[in-house]
């Protein structure tokens, strides 16, 4: 679930706020509050602020937006029972004010809370210090005792879904605007930020049915490239792009496979070949792959889809393009080793994007309040 939570001093048109939402507010629960007006509320919680004039900001204000996932098997009752039991966790008694107001006027049903921080006696029961992060873990403990899935949880689900169809689309696709197109087709919308130095610099993927723009103020849906791997880089994609681009053009001009790497060669790439085990000279070798790389390229570190010291598998990139390269004639390299992929660096790219997804699949999900869990759990794995 979507949250936030801050404290602040309102005035009361915080209330008629909550109280309205375009005439579809429903108020689910209230406490210690007596008039039934936004105005009269406001100055009940006001006056009991008062009591502590060390307080400034004396409201707790804040929502949670509940996910189709979950929206779908809640009730309001159970909707606000969640927030209820969240603000108790962090300090919230039988003696403050607040009121519940459960909003419809969205897509996605979501509840306001707006609570008193001075309880009836004068005291403030609920800490400012890391508000957000709190009140975000304390919903998602919430969620946890009733079986139902966290924001934590949800967001590692779409984000793999999101990494599925990426990867898919970047093997099928040679552009970002044919990228665009069949992310659409998944039901994706990608959308790319630039700059003067790089081009394209950012991505942002979002579910189309996640999509909601009368809450785009509130947050902002999707996820951003960096959330979604920390392996995958808008600069391999462009790299992935350039490299089938210019295998196309090399295979369009070559007869053989001799003749396919000097083109690549004049375009500034390097094709070794992998082949089904060893490299016997004299006959014809069965092809696996072929594994290409920039020429001078610093690259040091594995990513997504690029091996260290080796370089993009082509069958794994595309495997109709790779197909089409085997079909070249093979007789000018029968007696040539020289570019051989040497059987110990025997790896596979799909091993790799196996172990990457994997490691992805581990919980990395920061919220809209920040998880310092998972931020700590990362740094452990560098």
């Amino acid at each position: 679930m979507n949250n936030s939570a801050t404290t602040r001093t309102i005035t009361k048109i915080a209330l008629e706020y909550n109280g309205n939402d375009k005439g579809t507010a429903e108020m689910v629960s209230s406490n210690n509050l007596l008039s039934s007006t936004s105005e009269g509320q406001f100055q009940e919680m006001k006056t009991v602020a008062e009591r502590n004039p060390k307080v400034k900001k004396w409201a707790l204000t804040g929502y949670i937006s509940q996910p189709d996932e979950i929206g779908r098997k809640l009730t309001d009752k159970e909707f606000a029972e969640i927030a209820s039991k969240a603000l108790e966790k962090i300090g919230v008694t039988a003696n403050n004010q607040f009121r519940l107001d459960i909003h419809n006027s969205t897509k996605q049903k979501h509840i306001h809370f707006i609570v008193n921080r001075i309880n009836i006696s004068g005291k403030c029961t609920v800490k400012s210090h890391d508000i957000g992060k709190r009140f975000g873990e304390a919903v998602r403990k919430v969620c946890k005792e009733k079986g139902l899935l966290t924001d934590v949880e949800i967001g590692i689900h779409k984000k793999a879904e999101m990494l599925k169809s990426l990867t898919e689309a970047i093997r099928s696709e040679d552009n970002f605007d044919n990228l665009i197109s069949e992310m659409k087709k998944k039901g994706f919308e990608v959308q790319l930020s630039s700059n003067v130095k790089d081009g394209i610099s950012g991505m942002r993927i979002v579910m189309e049915k996640d999509k909601n723009h009368q809450t785009d103020r509130i947050y902002k849906a999707g996820y951003k490239l960096s959330e979604i791997s920390n392996q995958l880089k808008i600069s391999e994609i462009k790299s992935v792009f350039e490299m089938k681009k210019a295998v196309r053009e090399a295979q369009k001009h070559a007869d053989n496979l001799k003749e396919f790497r000097e083109n690549m060669q004049e375009k500034g790439f390097s094709v070794k070949i992998k082949y089904k085990g060893e490299f016997i000279a004299g006959q014809k070798n069965e092809i696996q792959d072929f594994w290409i790389n920039k020429i001078g390229s610093s690259q040091e570190k594995n990513r997504f889809f690029f091996l260290k010291n080796v370089g993009f598998s082509l069958s794994a990139i595309d495997s109709d393009l790779g197909d089409t390269v085997k079909s070249l004639n093979q007789n000018s390299v029968i007696n040539d080793a020289s570019n051989h992929l040497k059987s110990e660096k025997n790896e596979s790219l799909i091993e790799i994007a196996g172990g990457l997804l994997g490691d992805f699949l581990s919980p990395t999900y920061v919220s809209q309040d920040e998880d310092e869990l998972w931020k700590k759990k990362r740094k452990l794995r560098r």
